[in-house]
């Protein structure tokens, strides 16, 4: 039962970003009902279950204790947001939501006596939906820590990841220089001179497909036979080595990085492209720190290899198209107009600094904060921190975006005291995965896609297991 649930994890890691990203209400609902089934039957195994070895237990502890506790933190912010509260306590707590249910009143949209107990989001539907996903994603987290406990796990979640990557670009590269533009049978009207896979906005395509490079780079690190070479070979042995089965094998595992590198530069995301560069400098300086294998020169050269094979095919099959998009690129890597975004948002962080305006709200919330002559319905900040700072306030949100460096920091630090090549190089592939869309976050809003999310979390689960559980399997052999 156990490899049936994890199957069927992977199952959802796989197909969640196929209906648009996963940002589609009957996706969310199926991803929602999916993990909550199975974590009903996980409780059920376990209450029928009588002991559990202690080895698997010791695995299952994927965070520390403060992790947790702030993590804890936030989910209670988004309860407490929920509860209708008498006007005394919401005035206190939150003066400006306070203002914000008057104004309701005044303008006739509420009698008085609907308001007499008000909550501190400004819209509670909103709120619930937004924690009922929040709640769903830690399910989800959990689960996989749970069932993710062998290096065959491991593995097989890391090629869904993988093979999920280059499923996206390739799809994306055959929509994109066929001319057709479309998600399945939908017309991109949007974001039609640029590859985008089956996400709407090719932004949060270059966000799928950065997370998913760095894995595949550090899974081709792992695996590839070059390390197999014993130093001092001629050059007649050494090409006598190309001719064997399992070196030819090897060879394969640097087509997955380029394909999907090819594709995320083919997104013309300008924010991608540099952030790829970045993760590109970021792996050679970690493989200057420690190594996968113990040959850190050739890693690094294998890592340039594989990053110039990438460069070389763009620009061989056009790199035209990807040029005119930083031909526009006026005021660097921060666009000029999402400056008034955070601005905005910054005055709304302001107004709700505690407990903040609501999850979901956003969008109700940063209206008054925009400008006059600003004719668009901004919904997003485009900078997942300061929407989740508005949103959660600085209790709420502060807790969560500090969960998720101090669980990077986790992460990399197990990274450096495993031994085992492989989870080594999953784990750096992972790691950088999860850096990479915490830099993309901050000029943009890619996290909020499930689909995006769920691949996101899964390779924390990655980079936080992989390490830990094959360095015991070392230590056991």
């Amino acid at each position: 039962m156990t490899t049936i649930v994890f199957i069927i994890l992977c199952f959802i890691v796989w197909l969640l970003p196929l209906p648009f990203g996963g940002n589609i209400e009957w996706a969310v609902f199926g991803f929602e009902l999916s993990v909550w089934l199975l974590f009903l039957i996980y409780t059920a195994i376990k209450l029928f279950k009588a002991t559990e070895p202690p080895e698997v237990a010791e695995k299952g502890k994927v965070l520390t204790r403060p992790i947790c506790c702030l993590l804890g933190i936030f989910f209670l912010i988004g309860l407490i947001q929920l509860i209708p509260w008498p006007k005394s306590v919401v005035s206190f707590l939150s003066p400006t939501a306070f203002s914000w249910w008057n104004s309701l009143v005044q303008n006739g949209l509420f009698d008085p006596a609907e308001v007499a107990f008000q909550s501190l989001s400004l819209s509670r539907w909103a709120s619930a939906y937004e924690l009922v996903k929040y709640l769903s994603y830690g399910a989800f987290v959990y689960l996989l820590a749970k069932y993710l406990d062998s290096r065959k796990k491991i593995i097989g979640l890391t090629a869904v990841l993988i093979t999920a990557g280059l499923f996206q670009s390739l799809y994306g590269l055959s929509e994109f220089f066929s001319g057709s533009h479309r998600i399945f049978n939908w017309f991109n009207r949007y974001y039609a001179g640029s590859a985008f896979g089956t996400f709407v906005n090719r932004d949060h395509y270059s966000a799928f497909l950065e997370m998913i490079f760095p894995l595949s780079l550090g899974y081709f690190l792992a695996r590839s036979g070059y390390f197999a070479l014993r130093p001092g070979l001629t050059w007649r042995q050494k090409l006598a080595r190309f001719g064997q089965e399992e070196f030819q094998k090897s060879l394969l595992f640097i087509l997955p990085p380029i394909i999907i590198g090819i594709g995320l530069f083919f997104s013309r995301c300008r924010s991608g492209i540099i952030i790829f560069i970045v993760t590109f400098f970021l792996t050679l300086i970690l493989l200057s720190i420690t190594s996968i294998s113990g040959k850190r020169k050739t890693e690094k050269r294998l890592v340039q290899v594989a990053v110039l094979l990438v460069i070389l095919a763009v620009v061989l099959i056009g790199i035209e198209p990807i040029l005119e998009r930083f031909a526009l690129f006026k005021g660097g890597f921060f666009e000029e107009g999402r400056f008034s975004f955070y601005a905005s948002s910054l005055d709304l962080i302001g107004d709700y600094p505690i407990l903040g305006c609501g999850l979901g709200t956003y969008v109700q919330a940063i209206n008054p904060y925009l400008q006059k002559n600003f004719n668009a319905i901004i919904d997003h900040a485009h900078n997942d921190y300061l929407e989740m700072l508005a949103e959660a306030g600085l209790l709420g949100g502060g807790a969560l975006i500090l969960a998720a460096l101090l669980a990077f920091a986790l992460a990399l630090r197990r990274w450096l005291n495993c031994r085992d090549p492989l989870g080594r190089g999953i784990g750096l592939g992972a790691s950088i995965g999860v850096l990479a869309l915490l830099f993309h976050s901050l000029t943009d809003f890619s996290l909020r896609m499930p689909g995006n999310a769920v691949t996101w979390l899964s390779l924390f689960v990655l980079a936080l297991k992989a390490p830990l559980i094959l360095e015991d399997e070392e230590d056991s052999r």
